[in-house]
């Protein structure tokens, strides 16, 4: 995994206050990223793996730990925390099908659930639709000391929203993490089909998304795809995929404005999802 560390010289350590931070714990590894909400730029962004441990296996007490001391400016007051889950046990229900209590029922639908993890959910309303999720429960108790008022959710909500470009037509995302495949599908700004895929090759991965797509939508012709996210599978992805797309882009498309300092431009693609975090939960 690739580690990332860099904070603009424009930071300022004693006004966290302005600053918003968007974190994402994966099953490769842990990442943030830092932007100024006076200037509606991203100023750091941080990646790390889980240095040899799966995430069933992490010390998050001891992981945190070591992360505040060496960067004690986390333990600030932010304007806003969003701390999001980039797993694969998650599920989407439609409201007339959710009750709290049932969280647990309706997850193990489709995914078992890891020992020492506990359920979440996140609605949203605009959808009528509800994601249920599954995270590590050691994680979630030693972040809510540092910071009590975040807010947790699962980075599915990262694409919930349709760059405005693409709304009245078919757009299908695809993002890469590391083995990891997410493919989210709308059609006229409304969320037809999201999963989660482990993937071996790019083979795999052009497989499940034409699978996905082909089976919610009769005709493909005009559907714009988007490529994000890192890893090896991203290696001839896109001359793969495109021998099945019309139209095929790998960039990262925010649904609204959004700014990035010099030294962080080349990552908005591949980091697409903890970006865009920070835009959607506005």
């Amino acid at each position: 995994m690739q580690e990332i560390d860099i904070i603009d010289e424009t930071f300022d350590r004693d006004r966290t206050s302005t600053y918003e931070l968007s974190i994402q714990v994966s099953l490769n590894g842990f990442s943030y990223a830092v932007k100024d909400t006076i200037r509606n730029t991203f100023i750091a962004l941080f990646n790390t793996g889980w240095q040899g441990f799966s995430i069933g296996s992490v010390d998050f007490r001891n992981f945190i730990g070591k992360l505040t001391e060496a960067k004690p400016w986390l333990k600030g007051e932010f304007k806003k925390v969003i701390v999001a889950f980039n797993l694969p046990y998650f599920t989407i229900v439609p409201n007339e099908f959710f009750e709290p209590s049932k969280s647990k029922l309706l997850l193990e639908q489709v995914h078992s659930i890891p020992d020492g993890f506990e359920l979440g959910f996140t609605e949203l309303p605009s959808l009528s639709l509800v994601i249920i999720y599954a995270a590590p429960h050691e994680f979630i108790n030693e972040w809510k000391s540092l910071h009590g008022g975040s807010f947790f959710t699962h980075s599915l909500l990262s694409f919930i929203q349709v760059p405005y470009s693409y709304t009245a037509k078919p757009f299908l995302q695809v993002d890469i993490d590391q083995q990891h495949l997410a493919i989210i599908l709308h059609n006229n700004g409304q969320l037809l089909a999201a999963n989660s895929y482990l993937c071996k090759s790019t083979t795999d991965v052009v497989y499940y998304t034409n699978a996905l797509a082909r089976s919610v939508i009769d005709n493909t012709d005009n559907l714009q795809l988007n490529l994000t996210g890192d890893g090896e599978l991203m290696a001839g992805l896109p001359e793969e995929i495109g021998k099945y797309f019309n139209s095929i882009t790998h960039q990262a498309n925010f649904h609204k404005p959004v700014f990035f300092s010099y030294r962080l431009l080349r990552y908005r693609a591949e980091y697409f999802r903890l970006f865009n975090l920070g835009v959607t939960c506005e």
